[in-house]
């Protein structure tokens, strides 16, 4: 008789195994390019082996970018347990905040590939929201730390709060994120796409924690 707990380590083990393979290949080549037997060749299983992990390759990408976005934003919440962001203003913390956006492009950039590559194929597969629910939840942490900043900003007043939170929000941090995501994919003025832009990303951070510094 097969121990249960064993049983399930191994495939739990499997599973972590196939998403991080999927993601280095989708990270890489693009995800509609990829199909799931070149995935499943790539982790040394059977096409039907996949699928029972994973029945559809949707569900596969969802997973995948949910479980990147979840590994991510948990060591966000420990570097700032680490760095006791309760003592800071509105304002410095805003400024911490906007330097994970930094970290993604100078040691994740395969999380920005991935994450524009996930965003073309779940709008090609018009995939549902019911479908991307998983997603949504793992990358809305990263707006419910955004919110705890602007409320701290209506208390102390080092921020301005004059622009509605969600606007607000959509100005900073998608812009930071999308020039990230630019500057990973080495999309470059200068054509030397593998140039460090961690200077252009900070200034860009400057420029921003000035403009809501009333």
């Amino acid at each position: 008789m097969r121990n249960a707990e064993k049983d399930f380590i191994e495939m739990t083990e499997r599973r972590e195994s196939m998403l991080e393979t999927g993601f280095t290949l989708f990270a890489r080549d693009g995800i509609e390019p990829v199909s799931m037997q070149q995935v499943a060749d790539a982790c040394g299983v059977g096409i039907a082996t996949l699928y029972r992990y994973f029945s559809t390759k949707q569900d596969f990408v969802i997973a995948i970018g949910t479980r990147k976005w979840n590994d991510y934003i948990g060591t966000v919440i420990r570097e700032r347990e680490k760095d006791s962001v309760e003592s800071m203003t509105a304002a410095e913390e805003f400024a911490y905040y906007l330097r994970f956006y930094i970290d993604l492009y100078r040691n994740h950039k395969d999380i920005l590939r991935f994450n524009q590559n996930f965003n073309n194929y779940v709008l090609h597969e018009d995939a549902s929201q019911a479908q991307l629910r998983p997603y949504i939840d793992a990358i809305s942490n990263i707006g419910r730390l955004f919110h705890g900043i602007y409320i701290k900003a209506q208390a102390d007043g080092t921020l301005r709060t004059d622009m509605p939170e969600e606007k607000m929000f959509a100005a900073t941090s998608h812009i930071m994120l999308a020039v990230a995501v630019r500057y990973a994919q080495g999309l470059l003025y200068s054509g030397h796409s593998e140039a460090d832009m961690t200077d252009e990303m900070n200034l860009l951070r400057d420029m921003i924690v000035r403009t809501f510094t009333p």
